[in-house]
């Protein structure tokens, strides 16, 4: 029967993996450039994305509390399905001699069973607890099945070895099988050291003596110390025994060891039938996602960048990216979850799944806000090239119509911006839209027009023959009492937000937060106008 269940689990994880595949090529459709080739390598180093897959180098460099609790949980899954699981394959690679029962390999299915145990509770801990910036996002039902699967299995596998320490039909099997110890040769005596010694219940002993002691220890080292070392080195397992111990005699009558062992293997079963459907798929993903190569912003511009879809769905929802967002404050103020890394890459698999609650135009919105400071793919740790992927996603979503309003800014002629922009928005009004930082003479007046902020600008290097204002000549537009002009401006709407030309002012002028507030305006504006535009913009292709 355990035969037959192995192949089911099999060809359900096969199917699952063709699944997968389906789905990669369905998201490569959903998220590419017309300019792209996929014909193109997108492999690295092999080096790189192997230290990631093993020693989580990446996962260290975000955090190293995290970092241990996924190695110890990843070094004891790999350890115990690599020795103890597929003992049968590997000891002959690995060991010279290879027993379940000896030292050190007793020790260590213990010691990295823990680790497994632990790294699952605190997985589970860290999202009840929610100490993290996406806590509000909740785990779905397959992370949960997932863990919860695993700590069935560790759990099994406890109470299966220590049913065996105590078991006497298990014992005598072994006394059969090995040995040509009887009643007559001292059975009671070795039934005697190994009750007082490894905790085997046996009904019925005879007193205990010194020399019956000695006696089952000269045969327990003639017979048994060669595939069995002390059950006390299984740590954990001999305490559950001991625990169960008084319940032997029931458990022994009804072969306790043969049930338990049944549950543990279906477990096993289980475990490798989801595999390609659960977040256990992750310990093939990560390394794939790890290996893509990360693309520059020449490919973005050239529209030629080309998204992993094995990296997409790498990702494991731990919300690093979103703690480093340089745009973070943005979603603090706008409230938009789509400005966050992760909360991007779950509507991202939404869409692609046809999810009708994900809403492209807030999407965009919140996808338009990334500066390109790449933050979030330095530290991702799964190696997931983010910024290709907003890169793309962005693009992609114009082609679908869903403008961005920074496409919208920049297809509309400076003067031609100005003349549209509503009057409740200009600076005339005696409300202004906001009483921020651009409405207070006070943060600008004191610019002198010195040009530092310019020469220190990354866009400006970049893009200086396309780029209309430079970061002093906002300041001046803003002197002249024309925010509503600054509003329109490409140098706002580029703007990385890296706080160089505010670190180096030399009046101490908010530029960054000047521009930033300035974009957010305009975003405003845009909406107001976006209608109009895109009526325009459709009698102009009919």
């Amino acid at each position: 029967m355990f035969e037959a269940l192995l192949y089911v689990s099999i060809f359900i994880c096969l199917i699952g993996l063709v699944f997968q595949i389906w789905r990669f090529k369905r998201t490569s459709s959903f998220l590419k450039h017309p300019k792209a080739s996929r014909l193109r390598s997108e492999l690295m180093t092999i080096i790189p994305g192997f230290l990631n897959t093993l020693v989580q180098v990446r996962l260290f460099k975000a955090g190293k509390i995290r970092w241990l609790i996924h190695f110890g949980l990843f070094v004891g899954f790999l350890y115990l399905l690599l020795v103890h699981g597929l003992h049968d394959l590997t000891s002959d690679l690995f060991f010279d001699y290879y027993e379940p029962t000896i030292d050190p390999y007793q020790f260590l299915r213990n010691l990295n069973g823990v680790f497994v145990g632990l790294g699952c509770i605190a997985f589970l801990l860290r999202r009840r607890l929610k100490i993290r910036i996406n806590k509000d996002t909740p785990l779905k039902y397959k992370g949960y099945f997932s863990i919860i699967l695993i700590l069935l299995v560790i759990s099994s596998g406890f109470l299966l070895e220590a049913s065996k320490i105590i078991s006497e039909p298990v014992f005598m099997d072994m006394v059969e099988e090995y040995s040509d110890v009887d009643e007559e040769s001292g059975l009671a005596d070795l039934k005697l050291y190994w009750n007082h010694n490894f905790k085997v219940y046996f009904p019925q002993l005879p007193e205990v003596t010194s020399s019956s002691l000695e006696n089952g220890s000269f045969l327990n080292e003639e017979y048994c110390l060669s595939c069995h070392s002390d059950t006390k080195s299984a740590f954990l397992s001999f305490q559950a025994a001991k625990l169960i111990y008084y319940a032997g005699d029931f458990l022994n009558r009804h072969r306790a060891d043969s049930f338990l062992y049944a549950i543990h293997y279906i477990l096993c079963l289980c475990l490798l039938a989801c595999l390609p459907f659960s977040r256990l798929f992750h310990i093939i993903l990560i390394p794939v996602a790890g290996l893509v190569k990360k693309q520059d912003s020449v490919l973005h511009g050239q529209k030629k960048a080309v998204v992993s879809a094995a990296g997409l769905y790498a990702c494991t929802n731990c919300g690093y990216c979103s703690e480093v967002c340089s745009v973070y404050p943005h979603f603090q103020t706008t409230g938009n979850l789509f400005v966050l890394p992760h909360s991007k890459i779950e509507s991202v698999k939404g869409l692609i799944g046809g999810d009708a609650g994900i809403n492209p135009w807030l999407l965009q919105k919140g996808n338009e806000i990334c500066t390109g400071c790449y933050n979030c793919t330095d530290i991702c740790p799964s190696g997931i090239d983010l910024q290709t992927l907003w890169s793309v996603l962005g693009d992609t979503l114009c082609e679908e119509g869903y403008l961005s309003n920074s496409n919208v800014v920049n297809t509309i002629p400076l003067l031609e911006w100005a003349a549209k922009a509503p009057v409740s928005l200009k600076r005339k009004e005696k409300k202004p839209v906001s009483s921020g930082l651009a409405d207070q003479s006070d943060a600008f007046e004191a610019c002198v027009q010195c040009t530092i902020c310019t020469n220190v600008c990354p866009v400006v290097e970049y893009d200086s023959v396309k780029n209309d204002y430079t970061p002093q000549q906002v300041m001046n537009l803003l002197r002249l009492g024309q925010r509503h002009v600054a509003e329109g401006t490409r140098m706002v709407h580029t703007c990385l937000t890296c706080y160089s030309c505010q670190e180096v002012c030399p009046q101490k002028i908010p530029v960054t937060d000047i521009l930033l507030e300035l974009r957010n305006s305009g975003y405003k504006k845009v909406e107001t106008m976006k209608k109009d535009y895109l009526k325009g913009m459709r009698q102009i292709e009919t």
